[in-house]
């Protein structure tokens, strides 16, 4: 026995000198980490057209290719604020009227071409030109630039009078001259370029599969010219389906990893699923109540601010967020984004307050009377009732948020009906044919409401719907998009909405949120505030799908 000790311990003490020996070589640990490689599929409801920067702007299935496979000289950031992209920097003369760009050197297209001055030059050119056949207001203010190629890698533009607004417009994808240079902009939309494009982004369109006329999914790969840091993953792939419905399917069915826009009836369902993770954002947009102030209008009592302060007062916002829309919502009191440079947090608030509605109403000289063949009593001034139309786009949702505002004001003695409309802007608002309507607007970039509240835009084709016709407040915006010192314009968009929040043109309802569905396998997605729907993708580079095992003390040196 005492022959066999001695071995026997030899080889514990081996083995325990082996183990110190591991113990104090070896990390303690390992840790997964991110790791290059595998695909994501979003499925998305509609079909794109166009991959051409240019074209892509009223269709967000456009919108989400171009974004990736294209840049240009300056990008927007999360708050709305233009930062350099293609350019590195810029200067803008003391008058406001000469911008000057110096671009990157490192910049290609994916077939290796330098991105240079030629490109800008050629990408204006076609917006300029009197056949453009994109969005008219896009074509419009290009017209009035002119564009100077200074050297290879500087450009310059010349405005005909100060443009607070211009660098939003300077973030459009460039279009690739060596490539396009015989295309004339009259047949810009019927080139095949559109859905085999040569860019100069983060990413490259390496698949087209089609049926028939309609595309079915586009497959993008890692742009390899591109200046910018690779994304985690390797394949980024849209499926497109004819409806929501559809989409939600080809989740169950593992042919979709991700989907956006959900309704509320979507994210319901959405939510019940583990294996679902749900991210909301707020957009930069906002839906209101838009009068047509007008006398002709048919609904004359709508050109007294009393009366449309008392409509205000009679909307229960919170509870139309809270039931109708799902929580999806941000009461609004302004049309400027909260979190925004120009948004003023002190403004005058509406609470609901259906008692000082109807007292305002009488203090103004309005008396409750039985309206005939309805028989119900409605607010009445010199014979005029408070009756209208209230029209709204055919949406489920739309017609709900309609809906719920109707039956507030029936309750407060109004007489309303609502009509969905399939083309409100085309067919309603655009020709002043309306009395009342619901309505969503985007506030692209740089906040100026110019285009929406200024008399000049009061005459078709402008933009000025409700026939707002104040000339402190238009004298307030014209001086704003004329200087571009910050805190000037501040100061004059504050009093531009101290007073629209007392004239009330319109009813700031809500700010909507973006609601987006991606499979938990999806890891690090972060849903950046939305200027559109497309800039959920924004941080995309980080997203990863595949894992690697590291030891713990080399996490800090990964890349």
């Amino acid at each position: 026995m005492r022959s066999l000790r001695l071995p026997l311990l030899l080889i514990v003490i081996g083995v325990a000198a082996i183990v110190f020996i591991v113990y104090q070589i070896v990390p303690r640990g390992t840790v997964l980490v991110p790791d290059t490689g595998g695909t994501y599929v979003e499925g998305v409801a509609g079909t794109p057209q166009f991959i051409n920067p240019l074209l892509c702007q009223n269709h967000d299935e456009d919108r989400d290719l171009c974004n990736l496979t294209f840049v240009g000289l300056t990008q927007f950031t999360d708050t709305g604020e233009v930062v350099p992209n293609l350019a590195t920097t810029w200067s803008i003369s003391d008058d406001g009227i000469t911008y000057t760009f110096k671009m990157r050197h490192d910049a290609r297209w994916e077939d290796g071409y330098p991105v240079t001055a030629d490109d800008v030059l050629f990408t204006v050119h076609l917006l300029q030109d009197p056949s453009f056949p994109g969005r008219p207001d896009l074509g419009a203010l290009w017209k009035t630039i002119k564009v100077i190629r200074v050297d290879t890698y500087t450009v310059q533009f010349r405005l005909s009078q100060p443009l607070a607004p211009f660098l939003d417009f300077t973030t459009i994808g460039l279009l690739p001259q060596h490539v396009l240079s015989g295309t004339n902009a009259a047949s810009l939309d019927k080139i095949p370029f559109n859905l085999q494009p040569i860019g100069n982004g983060p990413w490259r369109v390496a698949e087209v599969n089609t049926t028939g006329n309609r595309v079915t999914s586009i497959a993008l790969e890692p742009s390899p010219t591109f200046y910018g840091p690779k994304p985690n993953l390797s394949r980024l792939v849209f499926r497109y389906y004819p409806n929501v419905q559809a989409v939600f399917d080809g989740f169950r069915t593992g042919d979709v990893d991700g989907f956006g826009n959900l309704s509320l009836a979507d994210e319901q369902r959405a939510a019940k699923r583990n294996d679902l993770t749900l991210y909301s954002a707020t957009e930069s947009r906002y839906t209101a109540v838009f009068f047509n102030l007008r006398r002709d209008s048919g609904a004359i009592a709508l050109s007294d601010k009393v009366v449309r302060q008392a409509l205000m007062l009679a909307i229960d916002r919170q509870k139309l967020v809270k039931d109708v829309l799902g929580g999806n919502a941000i009461v609004a009191d302004t049309p400027f984004i909260p979190g925004t440079w120009a948004y003023d947090p002190d403004v005058k608030h509406y609470p609901y307050d259906p008692k000082r509605a109807i007292a305002l109403l009488r203090n103004d000289g309005y008396e409750l009377a039985t309206v005939a063949p309805s028989n119900v009593s409605v607010w009445q001034k010199n014979g005029e009732p408070i009756a209208f139309t209230f029209l709204t786009q055919d949406d489920p949702t739309r017609q709900a948020v309609a809906e719920a505002i109707a039956a507030q004001w029936r309750q407060l003695g109004v007489q309303v009906s609502v009509q969905p409309v399939r083309n409100l802007v085309r067919d309603f608002l655009g020709p002043r044919q309306f009395q009342v309507a619901l309505v969503d607007n985007l506030v692209d970039g740089d906040p100026d409401p110019y285009p929406i509240w200024h008399q000049s835009q009061i005459m078709v084709p402008g933009q000025n719907y409700t026939g707002w016709d104040n000339k402190e407040a238009s004298a307030w915006l014209e001086q704003a998009r004329t200087t571009n010192d910050r805190a000037k314009r501040y100061e004059l968009y504050r009093q531009f909405q101290e007073l629209f929040a007392e004239e009330l043109p319109a009813l700031p309802l809500y700010y909507p949120t973006y609601t987006y569905a991606i499979s938990t396998r999806v890891k690090q997605v972060q849903i950046p505030p939305l200027i559109y729907p497309s800039d959920r993708l924004r941080t995309i580079g980080s997203w990863y799908v595949n894992t690697k095992r590291v030891a713990a003390s080399d996490v800090n040196a990964l890349p």
